[in-house]
């Protein structure tokens, strides 16, 4: 159906067919069947109706998101040596990585965009050789993403106390918190403090609903030891066991000399 306002040099009789005021907006919205003046469809009746000021304002509001979320993106920093890491070529060697390797496909298979993964194990593995491949094929289903690791994201807002830093700590935070999917690398490493721990809680309590990926060397059974008892359970936030992905091998990938892999 057409805009009113594209159509209205070009026609003639107008009957209004419905007329109703956007309870959002306030805007009247009128349905109208109107007749064509000339061209090679004159004579013929057209219905089309105007449009409220509804979806302009989502589509601003969308438009300002995404140039938010791609200034922060330069932020996001993958590991030098996992800058080819893809789910495709994750090496295997033993059973528990074909598992987590799996379980990694199935997330994918059923993600709606709600739907958190936890990867915990040793010192390199390969977790975050998978979440970054999870990075990867989200950002290529245009969906929005953003990769830290944990102490990577707490100098981020830091950093945006200075002065000159070109963005402040609010909309960094509205960023993290409206990304479509947050991964969260080295969940742990992270340097103790009760300002870093309510940050942490702050960011998991804004995305309630919408996905996290966590690597970390911390068992979950283990979390309620290192965080306490309300932001572990923030952390684990309801995860099934089949989000809680444990990839443990008798190596890691660095004594395997395979540089290219990292935790």
């Amino acid at each position: 159906m057409q805009k009113i306002g594209n159509l209205i040099g070009n026609m003639g009789k107008m009957e209004v067919l419905s007329s109703k005021i956007c309870p959002k907006c306030n805007r009247e919205v009128k349905r109208v069947k109107m007749q064509i003046l000339g061209g090679e469809n004159k004579g013929q009746w057209q219905v089309i109706e105007n449009e409220c000021d509804c979806r302009l304002a989502k589509e601003t509001l969308e438009a300002e998101k995404q140039k938010r979320l791609k200034f922060f993106e330069q932020f996001c920093i993958i590991p030098h040596e996992l800058e080819n890491a893809t789910l495709e070529n994750f090496q295997v060697n033993y059973e528990s990585q074909a598992e987590a390797l799996e379980r990694t496909l199935d997330y994918i298979d059923r993600f709606t965009g709600s739907e958190n993964l936890y990867y915990y194990g040793r010192t390199g593995r390969g977790k975050t050789h998978l979440a970054v491949g999870l990075y990867k094929l989200i950002k290529d289903a245009s969906l929005t993403a953003m990769f830290f690791d944990v102490p990577k994201l707490m100098d981020t807002i830091v950093a945006s106390w200075e002065k000159d830093a070109g963005y402040s700590e609010s909309k960094f935070m509205k960023a993290v918190a409206e990304v479509d999917v947050l991964i969260l690398d080295d969940l742990g490493v992270e340097r103790i403090s009760e300002w870093v721990d309510q940050t942490l809680y702050s960011i998991l309590n804004q995305r309630q609903g919408k996905s996290i990926i966590f690597t970390s060397n911390i068992h979950p059974a283990d979390l309620t030891k290192r965080y306490g008892e309300r932001l572990a359970d923030r952390i684990k936030n309801k995860m099934t066991q089949d989000q809680l992905i444990s990839i443990s091998t008798p190596e890691s990938y660095r004594t395997k000399d395979l540089t290219m892999y990292k935790d």
